[in-house]
């Protein structure tokens, strides 16, 4: 049974005021799992909460804005912690930020197991973050190795990812299927707006604004070029089954 999840609010762990904020672009397509890499002894909540405000000052000493993290859970006793939230975009996963959340396990999940607790808080986090609409309901859910030369989260909560996606069960995850192709996209005045276009921000990783633009004309030239096509920024039937087909 899912509980509800609370948590543990950047008041109650005397969080620094964030720099600055940006705000996240919702709902995500995507969740990354990270851990702090630092060994966690002291499982009480002040234990964890000093460890969340030596991971925020270190993150101030690299200059960023905030804790990167969107919420943090404890290793062992799964407490969850409010980092940047669901509504500011966070700042761990390089190149993924603007269309992710990022949750940090509290510990060194190569050096200490997760437990269980841990796993079903991420779990029902994410699936509450669903069902308000932060997260497309058929997001992936990585490590931040996936995407990274990193080995975060360590090997035990990377071990436990697929148990931390609360939409595994059969038929629980709905087949969203993109638009037909029916004109093909490149950038003109007025710009394009068909909804094929989000599908296509959406593929090569930039904001969803609904429009193709010069920032969606050049990724999708760089996709075009990583998969062997011609990169001239157009989406027309060859981009489009390569992109959507397969």
């Amino acid at each position: 049974e899912r509980l509800v999840v609370w948590p543990i609010s950047r008041t109650d762990w005397d969080a620094k005021a964030p720099r600055w904020t940006t705000r996240q672009k919702r709902p995500v397509d995507h969740v990354f799992i990270h851990h702090g890499a630092t060994l966690l002894e002291d499982h009480s909540q002040e234990g964890e909460a000093r460890i969340v405000r030596a991971y925020q000052r270190y993150h101030f000493g690299k200059g960023w804005a905030d804790l990167a993290y969107s919420f943090l859970v404890g290793v062992e006793s799964g407490r969850v912690y409010e980092g940047r939230g669901w509504f500011n975009r966070p700042g761990a996963t390089k190149h993924w930020n603007h269309r992710s959340y990022a949750i940090c396990v509290i510990g060194d999940t190569t050096r200490q197991e997760i437990s269980a607790a841990a796993v079903k808080a991420i779990k029902d986090l994410i699936e509450h973050g669903v069902e308000q609409g932060f997260i497309v309901s058929d997001f992936k859910l990585r490590g931040h190795r996936d995407v990274a030369n990193k080995d975060c989260p360590g090997q035990s909560a990377y071990a436990k990812l697929d148990e931390m996606h609360p939409l595994v069960e059969a038929g629980k995850i709905p087949k969203l299927i993109p638009p037909a192709f029916t004109r093909t996209l490149r950038l003109r005045w007025p710009r394009s707006k068909a909804p094929l276009v989000k599908w296509v921000q959406a593929a090569v990783g930039v904001p969803l604004t609904g429009s193709y633009d010069w920032l969606t004309r050049h990724h999708v030239c760089r996709w075009q070029g990583e998969n062997g096509l011609k990169p001239d920024g157009v989406v027309g039937p060859v981009t489009y089954n390569k992109m959507f087909r397969g």
